[in-house]
C-alpha cells in the first residue's frame, strides 16, 4: 500500500464525528437526518464527514425512495479494514461510542 493512501485513511479516521459515524453504522444503516440526532450536529457538518468518508470509500449511500441511507462498507485492503475493526470492536468500546449506541436505540425505537 502506498504511503500517500495509508496517509488519507488515517487522515479521514482522526476525527472524533467520523469515527463515531463509522461506529454508528456499524450497526445500522442511517440517514443524515437520524445522524444529526444522534450525534447532535448539523445536516451540513454531518453531510461533509459522510462525503470524506464516501471519498476513501468506507461508507456508500444506498437510496430508498426519498431517503438516502448510508452504510458502512469494510475495506478489502487488510491493514484499512484492521483499522476499522479496532474502531468497531465490541470489546473495547469507546464510552463516547456506547452512548451514542442507546441515541441510536431511541431513534430506531421512534421509527
Amino acid at each position: 500500500m502506498e504511503v500517500k493512501k495509508v496517509r488519507q485513511i488515517l487522515k479521514t479516521l482522526a476525527d472524533d464525528t467520523r469515527m463515531r459515524i463509522i461506529n454508528l453504522l456499524s450497526f445500522h444503516d442511517l440517514n443524515v437526518a437520524e445522524l444529526c440526532s444522534i450525534l447532535g450536529e448539523s445536516q451540513s457538518m454531518i453531510s461533509r464527514h459522510l462525503m470524506r468518508l464516501r471519498l476513501t470509500s468506507l461508507v456508500t449511500d444506498i437510496r430508498d425512495g426519498q431517503f438516502v441511507y448510508y452504510h458502512l462498507v469494510m475495506p478489502e485492503d487488510a491493514f484499512q479494514k484492521k483499522l476499522v475493526k479496532c474502531l468497531i470492536d465490541k470489546e473495547n468500546r469507546i464510552e463516547a461510542f456506547e452512548k451514542d449506541i442507546e441515541k441510536l436505540r431511541g431513534v430506531k425505537n421512534k421509527a
